[in-house]
């Protein structure tokens, strides 16, 4: 006689041993896990405020209001986050709601603070919708409508921010050698390390589609590329389909990705005034985007180390040193630890739901599978 499976081992079946892999893990080791996550990120924040030393910050804090403010802001890009993908899934007819949707952003963003940034958060949130139960072709979909948002956001906003300032942002850096110097060294190792990983993509096809690696493998990759034709054409009937039917949901979804952006690149700002900086929102903010475009590229955990430099870097020459170290890690904590914390405990808390409402629906099953004796 078998016995059923317990909520710590019940498992799905989609026929895809990728999907299946990922919806299974063992339920108590995830649960596990997701326990310590907030003491993690508490920890982090602990060692964070260690490393301010001697720094008063709260002799230096001319405005603690509007650090309140930038405390609760820094959780807006979250949220609509989430918004924007559940408007995307319901345009798509899939089943993933505002909760599950949450769950996912969520869930990427506390992966993402543990995997190094330049791993990038696509293939996180990937899993993370697939562990929802959309299909991996939908999840591509989904994903790139949030990217081409963000993109043409973006961009949209760099331009407009040089042009506001006068394209002055080039004169200063030329003007400083040194500044102009590490940037340059940034920009080439970037662009040798992209140069390099085509280099061996190219050199792995090549190898592949020459039989050198067997046939076995040649077939796999056949496989693989008629597969990858086959989401490519999938997800451009997806977009034709946008154009089609859902341009009211394109625009409203850029309002939201605008919201996201514009508050996630005015921390900066709003903690510097709360030091005492005039505020100059222009500037801040574009000085903030190069600080995470940066940071993106740094092979640490969450681009820890990069995005401290990168600000010190950035904001030296329109803040005083004494306001900048202690500006640079009250901003590292509003702005990456304090929403880390808000996400690390809504996705544990939508996780334990879920699993909760999982056991509740195998008690109910049982039950009904249970003869009832008759009267």
């Amino acid at each position: 006689m078998t016995r059923p499976n317990s909520p710590e081992q019940e498992t799905t079946t989609t026929g895809n041993p990728g999907v299946d892999h990922w919806q299974n893990l063992p339920r108590r080791t995830l649960t596990i896990a997701l326990s310590i996550l907030p003491i993690v990120a508490l920890g982090n924040v602990a060692v964070l405020v260690y490393s301010l030393g001697g720094i008063d910050i709260s002799e230096k804090v001319k405005a603690p209001g509007l650090l309140v403010l930038a405390g609760l802001l820094v959780f807006v890009p979250m949220i609509a986050n989430s918004i924007r993908l559940w408007i995307w899934a319901r345009f798509l007819g899939l089943d993933l709601g505002f909760r599950n949707s949450l769950k996912v952003i969520t869930g990427t963003m506390v992966t993402n603070s543990v995997t190094p940034s330049a791993t990038g958060g696509m293939p996180i949130k990937l899993l993370f919708l697939m562990g929802e139960g959309v299909d991996s072709r939908r999840s591509v979909t989904l994903i790139s409508f949030q990217a081409a948002e963000d993109t043409f956001l973006l961009v949209g906003f760099l331009l407009l921010s040089l042009g506001i300032t006068g394209f002055a942002f080039f004169e200063f850096f030329s003007s400083d050698p040194e500044l102009l110097a590490r940037l340059d060294g940034t920009l080439r190792t970037v662009a040798m390390a992209v140069l390099w990983v085509l280099f061996a993509i190219a050199a792995i096809v090549l190898v592949i589609a020459g039989g050198l690696m067997g046939q076995r493998v040649r077939e796999w990759a056949g496989r693989f590329t008629r597969r990858v034709k086959g989401w490519i054409v999938q997800i451009l009937n997806d977009w034709l389909d946008v154009f089609r039917r859902g341009k009211g949901i394109a625009l409203v979804n850029l309002g939201f990705s605008a919201l996201q952006w514009v508050v996630r690149f005015s921390i900066a700002g709003l903690v510097l005034a709360a030091f005492g900086v005039e505020w100059q929102p222009v500037l801040f903010w574009l000085l903030q985007y190069l600080v995470q475009t940066i940071s993106s590229i740094v092979p640490t955990p969450g681009g820890a180390g990069g995005a401290e430099a990168a600000f010190l870097l950035l904001f030296a020459p329109f803040v005083a040193m004494g306001v900048l170290v202690p500006a640079m890690s009250t901003w590292r904590l509003l702005h990456f630890y304090l929403p880390l914390v808000g996400a690390a405990l809504t996705f544990f808390l939508l996780h334990r739901r879920d699993r909760a409402r999982a056991r509740a629906e195998e008690r109910a099953a049982v039950e009904e599978a249970i003869p009832q004796p008759a009267e």
